[in-house]
C-alpha cells in the first residue's frame, strides 16, 4: 500500500501528520493530497500509526489500533452522582471515578466500591455539603486512616481537583486515562485501595490497551510530583516510551 511504503521513508521515532504527507509526496510525486485525510485515518484504524500525544505519532505494529479509553461499566451509584453534579453544579469543574474502575488493570481486585469526586478547589466545601444532604455517607479529603475506618461500599469521597489535569474530551465528568494513570501514584485516596506491588503490571495493561497521550500524562505527573515514581515503575515493564524528558507527555 502506498502509505506503508511512505512510512518506511520516516526515520524518526515520532512524527506529525505533515511528515507523513511529505513522505508520500516524496515517494509518489503525483499523490493526490485531497485523499490524505482519508488515508491517514486508515493508517490509524489499521494500527500502522499510533498516537502518543496531541498531533504526535509513532509507527504501529500493523495490528488492531489501540482504543481510546472510556469507562464502559459505571455502577448505578456512579451514574447517579454524575447526573447529580450535572443537575446541581453544571458549571463546576468536577469529575468522577470509582474504585472498581481500576479492577480492569490491577491483579488484586478491589471489592469495596467507593466513589471519588474531584472538585475544583474553591467549591469543595459547597459540593460536599450538598452531596452529604443527598447521599449521606460523604467524606471530604479524608486521611488514609479515616478511609480504612469509615469508608464502606457506596461511600463518596470528595477531593480537590488540580486545574492542570488532562481532560477526558468525550466525557466531561469522566477521568481521562492519563489522569487515572497519574492518580494511582499521586492521589492518596486512590492509593489507599491499591497494592503497590501491582503497579508495574497495571501500567503495562494501561499502555497495552489504550492510546496514551504521553506528553499530557507526564506533564500532569510533574504537577503532581509523580513523574519519577511512574518512570521507576515503568522501568520494570516492557512499555516503550516515545517522547523524551520534558515533553514526554
Amino acid at each position: 500500500m502506498k502509505y506503508a511504503a511512505a512510512l518506511d521513508e520516516i526515520r524518526s521515532g515520532t512524527f506529525r501528520r505533515k511528515d507523513v504527507l511529505d513522505a508520500l509526496l516524496r515517494k509518489y510525486p503525483d499523490y493526490n493530497e485531497r485523499s490524505f485525510n482519508r488515508h491517514f485515518s486508515r493508517m490509524i484504524s489499521g494500527g500502522h500509526i499510533e498516537s502518543v500525544g496531541r498531533g504526535l505519532y509513532v509507527k504501529g505494529s500493523g495490528g488492531a489500533a489501540k482504543d481510546a479509553y472510556s469507562y464502559k461499566s459505571p455502577s448505578e451509584r456512579f451514574s447517579e452522582i454524575s447526573e447529580f453534579l450535572d443537575s446541581e453544579f453544571p458549571l463546576v469543574d468536577s469529575i468522577v471515578c470509582e474504585t472498581v474502575q481500576l479492577n480492569e488493570f490491577f491483579e488484586h481486585q478491589i471489592a469495596e466500591n467507593v466513589i471519588i469526586v474531584a472538585v475544583e478547589k474553591m467549591l469543595t466545601e459547597t459540593v460536599f455539603e450538598k452531596m452529604r444532604e443527598r447521599f449521606g455517607s460523604v467524606m471530604l479529603s479524608p486521611s488514609p486512616e479515616d478511609i480504612r475506618r469509615y469508608s464502606e461500599d457506596g461511600s463518596v469521597i470528595i477531593v480537590r481537583l488540580n486545574s492542570r489535569y488532562p481532560r477526558n474530551r468525550k466525557d466531561r465528568r469522566g477521568y481521562s486515562i492519563e489522569k487515572l494513570t497519574v492518580d494511582i501514584f499521586a492521589e492518596r485516596t486512590i492509593r489507599s485501595f491499591l497494592s503497590a506491588g501491582d503497579y508495574p503490571s497495571a501500567l503495562e495493561n494501561i499502555f497495552k490497551r489504550y492510546r496514551i497521550d504521553e506528553r499530557a500524562l507526564f506533564n500532569y505527573a510533574k504537577v503532581r510530583r509523580a513523574d519519577a515514581k511512574i518512570r521507576n515503575a515503568l522501568g520494570g515493564t516492557d512499555v516503550e516510551l516515545y517522547t523524551s524528558g520534558e515533553g514526554r507527555c
